[in-house]
Parts: structure tokens; sequence; C-alpha cells
């Protein structure tokens, strides 16, 4: 005996079925070309003998039908819509006639679009009571399908919209047949009603009792709920949905869709008002002037712990402003306040004078992340600062003016753990005249500081001053270390010794040293310098290779290290790497290439410049920085080809195998940064390392035009992520911001 789930409902199989559903479906197609040529009594007559394939129900299996058996099905089933009772009519629908008779019943659905094609015929034959009767037959076949509840609203709009022509006779009679009322206005009131009660039932019961998959009929009854513009159709995700669901969603929006949110009506109303994780964090982009709305705003949201405006153009901010933000939120933890679209550019924000602003009567505020963008104003800056002295964990001063270490004179920080200071405005490239920042002053403010970011500044340290600390027990526990490509060392001999650190001996539990300029004084004297007396960094008494001091970091907990600019020497790195690349900590490594002479690579263009294949194999001078646990790797500045016609050597053509080499040190390297400048034959290098089995994502900024469509063609292929990232990898960290 074949299994159940062979066997169709008069026991044949599933293989006899797959016959017949193809002479079914053949023979509609040919009846739906005979309707469209308006054939309509051949059509019916071959639609009548595919309606009696199905096996389910063959010819009625012998079942009579009484002659009223029409009136008897529509009155049946228009009561029973009209019912109160949602599943009225799914009731009669499985249920026999009022006069005895048994309707059949199918869930195939070949059988449905067999009688949906008889249904059709008829009403194209202008048969419309006998359309509709077949419309509500197809509904007892199956009422979890929306193929009847289509057909009988589509009759029903038909004869609505049709219904005032005196000369239609035949609409007349199935107005009457239908409704029970003559074509006049009130007949066309009921015909609408109906109307929709047939497509609110159908989606009804389409929803509760379907066993098959949607399909086209049941966007057909979505739609014309929409037009007929019922309730049911808005599928209001508040009402439908658990309130946990709504509340994710709403989670996504941004305050001004939310604040639009607010005006759908009174449970949306309720449900985004009510919801007080909503408003936990307010982003805005660029509000307008809120004028007094902003007092109310904020005695509704006292939830707020997170504040944010990112372009306060037209926010226009004031000083009853900044104290209503500190002061007006007693819940309120990060502030970022970007003061307009002008950044890097600088914006002078007006909040009054400089006493009025620092003598308004603020209370303590509690804020743990503070970032203030483009606001060139230093006394509400250091108001700012002075007000949560004991709370601030993040403090992020981008283009707040040259004097900003100001506001570390006279206060301790002793909660901030990150701080990122850059003024994004400078003069003209390598100009030396930029705004000056004395250390001392913000290394005493901040004792327990773990990331420091520095960037735009001409940086020195102040030793001749009382309240100059010990540098030696200075900043301890700092792990993460940036300093920008616009940073400089001071070149004041007077007022900063040229071998005096501007920021303390490096702890040992420094995991992160970014230095990305490409001058090396900065980083010689942050790796090397002492403060003793003596010659500038990286000088001897005349012109020579730069001079290492004695001192050398101990970094053994060291994951992260970049140094665009080339090193003094390959020893120089072993000293400061080899440790922790041992020990298997060192993570990220990027560097400038170096000549084995002493000093750095000239920055690579489409010049010829001196060819380093004999002076310097990383493969060879950094074998010390081989870790177990390397994933990043990047180079700048290097071409390894040689020109053996050229007696310095220099060439235009480029030559990258000893990087990729160097590669094959590192078993878990799946990032590189390949930066090594405009020469020839790099778009090929970068082709190569896409193709290379273990990078994943490469960072680059010479490909453009045709060769950048295909290299990211090609990175599509190989499932490599392909980025154009100038200048250098991403470094620091994320603020409240970013």
């Amino acid at each position: 005996m074949a299994p159940t789930s062979d066997l169709a409902c008069d026991g044949q199989s599933t293989a006899d079925h797959g016959d017949v559903d193809l002479k079914i479906k053949s023979a509609l197609a040919e009846a739906q070309a005979l309707i469209d040529s308006r054939q309509y009594s051949k059509a019916l007559k071959m639609i009548v003998e595919v309606v009696n394939m199905c096996p389910c129900d063959p010819a009625g299996s012998g079942k009579t039908r009484h002659g009223k058996d029409k009136t008897c099905c529509i009155s049946q089933c228009v009561a029973a819509v009209k019912d109160k009772d949602p599943n009225a009519l799914y009731k009669v629908a499985t249920g026999p006639c009022a006069c005895g008779y048994t309707w059949p019943t199918c869930t195939r659905p070949l059988h449905a679009q067999s009688l949906d094609a008889l249904a059709e015929c008829l009403e194209k034959g202008e048969q419309y009571v006998s359309a509709f009767a077949t419309a509500l037959s197809i509904i007892r076949l199956d009422p979890g399908t929306a193929v009847g509840y289509c057909r009988a609203c589509r009759v029903l709009r038909y004869l609505l919209n049709n219904c005032s022509l005196s000369s239609n006779t035949a609409v007349e009679r199935a107005v009457v047949a239908i409704v029970k009322g003559n074509n006049n206005p009130h007949s066309t009131t009921r015909l609408r009603k109906l109307l929709c009660l047939f497509v609110e039932s159908g989606l009804h019961n389409t929803i509760h009792y379907r066993h098959s998959p949607k399909d086209t009929y049941d966007v057909v009854l979505q739609r014309m709920a929409y037009n007929l513009r019922m309730e049911i159709a808005r599928r209001d995700p508040v009402k439908e949905f658990p309130a946990e669901i709504s509340a994710m969603v709403f989670a996504q929006l941004d305050v001004p869709t939310l604040s639009r949110c607010l005006r759908v009506n009174k449970q949306w109303y309720r449900a985004v008002l009510g919801d007080k994780m909503l408003w936990a964090e307010v982003r805005l982009g660029r509000p307008g002037n809120p004028g007094r709305q902003l007092i109310k705003f904020f005695q509704r949201r006292q939830e707020i712990t997170t504040f944010i405006i990112r372009d306060a153009s037209d926010f226009l901010l004031t000083t009853p402003k900044l104290k209503l933000m500190l002061q007006g939120l007693p819940n309120l933890t990060k502030l970022c306040l970007h003061s307009g679209k002008s950044f890097p550019h600088r914006q002078t924000i007006e909040l009054g004078n400089e006493d009025t602003v620092v003598d308004v009567p603020l209370r303590p505020a509690k804020l743990t992340e503070l970032s203030v963008i483009a606001l060139d104003n230093a006394a509400p800056v250091k108001k700012m600062v002075e007000l949560n002295v004991d709370t601030l964990q993040a403090l992020d001063l981008v283009n707040t003016g040259p004097g900003v270490d100001r506001a570390f004179r006279t206060i301790r920080l002793p909660a901030l753990k990150n701080l990122r200071i850059i003024e994004g405005h400078l003069k003209s490239k390598g100009s030396f005249d930029m705004p000056s920042i004395e250390m001392a002053r913000i290394v005493v403010a901040t004792p327990n500081l773990e990331r420091f970011h520095l960037d735009g500044f001409m940086t020195s340290w102040a030793l001749d001053r009382p309240s100059t600390p010990d540098k030696n027990n200075c900043w301890q526990s700092l792990t993460h270390l940036v300093l920008g490509p616009n940073l400089r060392y001071s070149l004041n001999a007077a007022f900063a010794p040229w071998n005096s650190r501007f920021l303390p001996p490096l702890a040992s539990t420094l995991r992160s040293i970014e230095i990305l300029g490409v001058m090396p004084d900065v980083a010689h004297n942050v790796l090397f310098a002492t403060d003793s007396d003596g010659l500038a960094p990286g000088q001897t008494s005349g012109w020579g290779p730069p001079r290492v001091e004695s001192l050398r970091p101990n970094l053994p907990n060291l994951e992260v290290f970049r140094y665009i600019a080339g090193l003094a020497h390959p020893t120089v790195l072993r000293d400061i790497l080899e440790t922790a690349a041992t020990n298997g900590n060192l993570k990220v490594l990027e560097l400038g290439a170096t000549t084995a002479t002493g000093f750095p690579l000239p920055p690579a263009s489409p010049a010829p410049a001196v060819a380093v294949a004999a002076d310097f194999q990383p493969l060879k001078d950094y074998h010390f920085a081989m870790s177990e646990n390397l994933h990043t790797l990047g180079l700048h500045d290097f071409n390894f080809h040689r020109d053996q016609n050229s007696r310095f050597g220099t060439s235009s053509q480029f030559d990258g195998q000893p990087f990729l080499d160097w590669m094959e040190l590192f078993p878990q390297l799946h990032t590189v940064g390949v930066y090594p400048g405009q020469w020839e034959g790099v778009a090929p290098f970068i082709m190569r390392l896409i193709m290379h089995p273990r990078v994943k994502v490469i960072h680059q900024e010479y490909l453009k035009g045709g060769a950048w469509i295909e290299a990211r063609q090609l990175a599509e292929k190989h499932d490599t992520t392909l980025l154009h990232t100038p200048k250098h990898m991403p470094a620091g960290w994320p603020m409240i911001v970013d």
C-alpha cells in the first residue's frame, strides 16, 4: 500500500494527478482564448468539462441540485457576511445548504481556478447572478483562499459601477436578486456595503484559515480593501504587532521621524511617547531654532541620557540653551554639540562675552562624555568642562580654538579616560605658524588618562614652571596614543630644550602607538628623547643621520604600532617591537619604508626616486616583527625595483614582490594597507593582493577611474573588501559623534 502522502482524496496517486493537472491547465488556456474571442458558449461548455476533471468530486458524484440553488446560496452567504460574527461566512461555507444540498469541497488550487474561469465566462456573458453564485461556490469549495472572494467582489464592483444605467436589464435583474432592491441610490449604498463586507470577510478567513502560501489573489483582495479605503487595509502595525515588536521598529527611526509618528493617531502617540527607551538617545541632524518649544521638549523628555546635535547652524546656540541642556535634563550623561557645517573651517559662536558666560549660575552636571566640535569660543568650553570635572570619562575637543589647553589650567579630571584634541584649521601645508599647546597642563589635569589623541598643534612641555609635575610618574595607565599627521614638535629652544619630551615616558601598559606624521622629529621625541640637555632630536653636530638616544621604551603589551615616516634604522624598530612580537601581542603594524643608511625614503612620486632593492628588504630587516597573531600589515613609500642599467638605480618601474614575501610570515594576516606612491605597475600589484587567498581587506589610495572599477569587480569576485583610504589606514578610536 502506498504511503498516505502519495494518495489524493479519492485514492488516486499524485503521479496520476500530475497528468490531470496538465490536462486542466491546457484546457483552461484554450478556454481563456475562447473567452478573449467572445465565444462564451463554447468556452462555457469546455470549462464545465474542466471543472469535472478534478478527481475530488467528478460530476458532483451523482448529487442532485435543485432549481433554486443559486438563490438559496446567494441569500445564505449574503446573510452571513452581514452577521456581526466574522466567522459566519466560514461556517456557512463549510456547512450544508439550507435546502439540504451539500456543496463540494476541495483544496486543490486548480479546482478553484477552473470555477473562477467559469465565473469570468458567465460575467462576460452578462449572466451576473450565475457568475456571483459561482463565485460563492468557490468560497464554499475552499473558504481559506482568496480566489472566490476576489471574483465575488469583482462582480459586485461591476454591478455597483453600472447599476445607475436603466438600460442594462441584466444588471438590474442581478441587483434585485442579490440586494433585493431596484436601481436606485438606496441599492447603490447596499451594494457598496455588501462589497466591503465581502472584502472584510475574505481578509479575515484567508488570514485565519489559510492552508497554502499567499498568491496574487491575496494581493488583489488587499488592494481592493485599500481602494475602498477600509480600515482593515491600513494594517496598523501598532495595533497588530506586539508592543515589543513595535518598539524595535520605532527604535530604528530618528527624532524628526518619531515626531511625525506622534501625529498619526492617538494609539501611535501613546506608543511612541510612552516608550522611555526611544527617547534615551536623541540625535538631531540640523534642527531649526526651537524657541520656547525646547523647554517643553526637555520637560517631557526627562529620560534623555544622550543628546547630539550634528549641525547647530540654525539651532543657534545661546547661553540659555546651553544652560538648559546641562541643567534641564537630569539624566543626561552624553552631550555632543557641533556648531555648524563649516567644519573644518572655524566658526565663531557668540554666547555673550566671556565674563557673562563664566558667571552663569550653573549647578555641577554629571556628564560622562562631552564632544564639542567647531565651537570657537574658549569660555563656554571651559565652563562645560568645569561643570563636569568629577564625572567626565571621555572628552572630545575638535576646533575649539588655539587656547584649548587653558581649559585644563585650574582643573583636575580624575575620572577622564579618553581625551581627543584636534585643531583642524592650519595655515599652509608645512607651515610652522600653528596654534601651540602646553602638554604639562593637560597631563597634570588628567592623571588617570588611558587614551590620548592629539593633532594640529605645535606642542611643547614647559620645564621651568612651578606647576610642572614629575614627568616620570605621569600617565602610568596610558594604553592608546595617537599623534596626528599635523602635529609638530616645538622649535623654540629657549622655551623647550631640544631633548625635552613633550609627553611623559611611555608606560609599559601601552597597547597602541599611532604616529601618523611624515616628519620623524615627533616620533623621535616620543620614543627616544630624554629630558637632558643636548642637540635637537635627530641632529648631530653637523648634517648626518638622526641620533638615537640610549633610552628605550619597554612595551611588552604593544598590539598596534603605526609610524608613517621612515624611522632612522631597522634596529630602532627592533628595540620597540621585538618583545611584543615574540610574545604574540603585536597585531597591527604599519610603517614607512627606510633605507639602510639611516635616512627615510623620499616620498614616492611619479619622478624617479632611489630604489631600495639592495638597501631595504622587510623580510630580512624586519624579521624581529614576526608575530604569530599579526593580522594587519601596512607599508608606505616603497619600491623594490632596481634598474641594473642605471648607475643610480633609478627607474619609474615598480616592484612590490618583497612586500608579498613579507606577508607570508604572518599566517593570521587578513588586512593590508598598501601605499607605495605613484609608480608604474602599482595597479597590477594591487590586483595580485586582491587575489591573495588570505587577504580579505585592502586599504589603498592609488586606484582611480577604469583601474578602480576593474579592481572593484575583481574584489567582488574574490570576496575581498577594497577601500579607498587616503594617507593611512583608519586610526584612533570612535568618540560619541563618530
